[in-house]
Order: C-alpha cells, then sequence, then structure tokens
C-alpha cells in the first residue's frame, strides 16, 4: 500500500534532478531551443505532474492507514455521495 524506501529515493533523486533542469532552463534563451527541446520540456512537466499527484495519494493513504481509516472504503463511501448528490442537482 504505501510506497518503498526505494520509490521515495527514486522520487527525491527526480526531484533534485528536476530542480537542477530547471536552473539550467533559466539560463537558457527560448530561442536556443529546438522544436524537440521544448517538447521535452513539456513532457518533464507532465510526468513530474504525476510523480508529485501519485507522491501525494501515497502520503494521504500512509496517512489515512496510521489513523486506522481505510482509505479505499472512504474513497468509495464519498464518491458514492459525491454521486448520489450530483444527481439530485441534475435531476431539480
Amino acid at each position: 500500500m504505501y510506497s518503498s524506501k526505494n520509490d521515495k529515493l527514486n522520487t527525491d533523486l527526480l526531484k533534485v534532478e528536476l530542480a537542477k533542469a530547471k536552473e539550467l532552463g533559466q539560463a537558457i534563451h527560448a530561442n536556443e531551443l529546438t522544436a524537440f527541446d521544448r517538447s521535452n520540456i513539456k513532457f518533464v512537466n507532465q510526468y513530474k505532474d504525476a510523480v508529485e499527484l501519485a507522491a501525494f495519494k501515497d502520503q494521504m493513504k500512509r496517512i489515512c492507514e496510521l489513523a486506522g481509516i481505510n482509505h479505499e472504503l472512504e474513497k468509495q463511501r464519498w464518491w458514492s455521495k459525491y454521486h448520489q448528490q450530483k444527481d439530485k442537482r441534475d435531476e431539480g
């Protein structure tokens, strides 16, 4: 359920590399970048966002686990209630 130490290490290393790339990127003028470079930057930013989102979700699961809450059960309950309320709004 919770990420392994190796996953955390990889995420931490990724954050360091992304910070280095951002710093280097600030020293480069936009007109020096090729279309591939710009596409690669876009891809890396999307990947970074996905990794950060996954790490956030893992942390929320871990917090629930430590609090004695079944995260998956709470998620199912929440979505059920959400859809019921949404259906009521759509009908009215």
